[in-house]
């Protein structure tokens, strides 16, 4: 069975551990690969709001474009490079509030409702999308974590 408040309670551990990755970096730091691909903090940053802004719009019943997810993934990255470190940071927030907002006002019952998600055809229900969204993150979180600790950046 579905159960919003243990959504809730993991997006609100995981968007709190992200802040408190992310909330003393300098522009410097942030864009310093912390991967063997060369994706930055910044980088990961922009690509888990990206990413949390998709689920959102997609449970809300928001058409969202089929596209080659490694294209935009690199698309993406490519323009988040081009904005300063801040407005990255300021972007996550906005859509870590986003998703917050929506999660407080949703109820067990969102849980059954229909979703497709392009990106994730398996994925059937808003249910499944919420926990994906959260899985998603988590696994971009802890690549934070271990990038940051071993670039000597926590």
């Amino acid at each position: 069975m579905f159960e919003i408040e243990r959504v809730r309670a993991s997006w609100q551990r995981e968007s709190a551990a992200i802040d408190a990755l992310i909330d003393a970096l300098d522009e410097q730091a942030a864009t310093t690969p912390i991967r063997d691909d060369g994706w930055t903090t910044q980088d990961l940053l922009g690509h888990i709001a990206s990413a949390a802004r998709g689920f959102l719009r997609a449970v809300q019943g928001q058409a969202v474009p089929v596209v080659d997810v490694d294209a935009f993934n690199e698309q993406q990255r490519q323009r988040g490079r081009q904005r300063p470190w801040s407005a990255t940071r300021d972007y996550w927030r906005q859509v870590r509030d986003e998703v917050a907002a929506y999660l407080a006002q949703a109820d067990d019952s969102i849980g059954d409702q229909a979703a497709q998600l392009a990106w994730l055809p398996q994925v059937r229900s808003v249910g499944e999308a919420l926990r994906a969204m959260i899985i998603h993150t988590r696994t971009h979180r802890q690549e934070l974590e271990q990038g940051l600790a071993q670039a000597g950046q926590l």
